[in-house]
């Protein structure tokens, strides 16, 4: 007869072999006939972190460390499962745990690190980071961590330091490229930092999904009288800063076709990007060769000198009227707040309330361009009788577009509207958060993509309010009358 511990044992061996289906399935059966079975719950929460199910996991991993207080690989399962919640405090009390058990524990310190990094406790994670190096120098992930705290802590030479170790260990780690490539290109070494950035198609990353197209990638000789399609990729922000590259790219083809997120499609068209510009997810006409649109700059070997920076590459059409306010006043578009969803959403967006300097200005007729309105801010908004409200107008970027066109100055966080007044050349002052995006370069108030923009930069970690009250101080500053403030934006440049 069959014991449990040898059931639970098969349930191991199909765990690591991949077959999470025939895992669950014993864990389960296990779990239900003697939930007292650590090994049973701790496999089981296992399993259900790979398929996703965190809040479950949570569940039975908790039950695990119950039964197994003093089990450090159960204590840092636990602390994974409440990362995949987004719960790092949580999850570093538990790494915390398991390290006290086991002080030679190089995953608990790894982890431990991370969280520590998302909960913006950069010293601790150091220190974990570089416990686990002391254990296991070798350990390529942590390094490459490692890199991206020094990023976080806009350490350029050490990040490239610890990519460079990285990669000694482990010369074709995707992430320690992919991450290189961005701290090359924050530190404006951008010909470097483009090729770098070719590794994220080997990330298997869902953000970056690769193309398999029968045709060649296109390496930037020209084509003579063939067709390239161009696919655009990543965010709404991207799609806009990088579709200049057309024009280069449309010397060297006779035909270029666009794929792009449908809500720029009409922008992109007006504009003249392409000479089609299809939809995402619509199949292509026929063409010839292909390449992805962030691609562009690599083959173009751009440096921070030879940037396409034409001051307007986009058009601003007609579009939907807007609310007129008295003669003399500065029009003023704001948006606070980037997509939810993106991974480091929580540092670049900020909520309405902060933005009651500038909103308090007087002689100003301030409109949202935040699209969508979060639903924290949308009881202070409708509150807020100077912030006219025009999300149902902004039903695309064409639109969002237009509505720009019609505004003196737009200030946003780093968003696809400051992206899009910047490529449709309107005054632009962009807040931009300590540990920037890497297309904003360090310690720069101005940006070399777009020359009509201007950079208020947090000094601390998180301190938006001393750049806010900077920023309604200059604002002040353009007013009145009319015409002056008109003259003043236009020396902001």
């Amino acid at each position: 007869m069959v014991s449990i511990n040898e059931t639970v044992g098969r349930a191991f061996e199909a765990y690591r072999a991949g077959r999470n289906d025939e895992a669950e399935a014993i864990c389960r059966k296990v779990a239900s006939l003697t939930p007292t079975h650590s090994q049973a719950c701790f496999l089981l929460g296992m399993v259900l972190r790979k398929r996703g199910s965190a809040e479950e996991a949570v569940h039975w991993l908790k039950q695990a460390a119950r039964l197994q207080p003093s089990s450090p690989e159960v204590l840092n399962g636990l602390g994974s499962a409440y990362s995949d919640l987004r719960d790092h405090r949580r999850a570093a009390e538990c790494y915390a745990r398991a390290i006290q058990v086991n002080p030679r524990y190089v995953d608990a310190y790894y982890n431990m690190g991370n969280a520590c990094q998302r909960l913006r406790e950069f010293q601790k994670a150091l220190a974990c980071y570089n416990r686990a190096l002391e254990l296991n120098p070798r350990d390529h992930e942590v390094w490459t961590n490692l890199g991206k705290l020094h990023k976080e802590l806009n350490q350029v030479d050490q990040a490239i330091a610890a990519y460079d170790r990285a990669l000694r260990v482990q010369p074709d780690f995707a992430l320690a490229h992919w991450n290189r490539a961005i701290i090359l290109l924050l530190a404006g070494r951008l010909q470097e930092g483009f090729q770098e950035y070719e590794w994220r198609w080997r990330m298997r990353s869902p953000i970056f999904p690769p193309r398999n197209y029968p045709q060649p990638l296109w390496d930037g000789r020209p084509l003579g009288r063939k067709t390239l399609f161009i696919h655009a990729e990543q965010g709404f922000g991207d799609a806009i800063q990088f579709v200049r590259y057309l024009w280069l790219a449309r010397r060297r083809a006779a035909r270029v076709i666009l794929e792009t997120p449908s809500p720029l499609r009409s922008l992109f068209e007006e504009s003249g990007c392409a000479d089609a510009v299809i939809g995402l997810g619509q199949p292509p006409p026929p063409f010839d060769c292909f390449i992805p649109l962030m691609s562009l700059p690599r083959l173009f070997q751009t440096t921070l000198e030879t940037i396409p920076r034409g001051v307007t590459y986009l058009r601003s059409p007609s579009g939907p009227d807007i609310p007129h306010p008295p003669e003399g006043r500065l029009k003023v578009g704001l948006a606070w707040a980037g997509n939810a969803t993106h991974d480091g959403d929580a540092t670049r967006s900020m909520r309405l309330e902060q933005l009651t300097p500038i909103l308090e200005v007087p002689g100003v007729a301030f409109f949202s361009l935040q699209v969508p309105v979060p639903s924290e801010d949308e009881p202070l908004l409708r509150s807020t009788p100077q912030l006219a409200n025009l999300a149902a107008q902004l039903k695309d970027f064409r639109n969002t577009a237009a509505i720009i066109h019609e505004m003196d100055l737009v200030i946003s966080v780093d968003t696809a509207v400051a992206h899009l007044a910047g490529a449709l050349g309107k005054p632009a002052w962009t807040f931009i958060e300590h540990s920037p995006d890497w297309r904003w370069l360090l310690g720069r108030s101005e940006s070399p993509w777009y020359p009509t923009m201007r950079l208020f930069r947090q000094t601390e970690p998180g301190h938006w309010q001393p750049i806010i009250r900077q920023a309604a101080e200059e604002l002040r500053r353009l007013l009145p009358p009319r015409s002056n403030a008109s003259e003043a934006l236009e020396k902001t440049r």
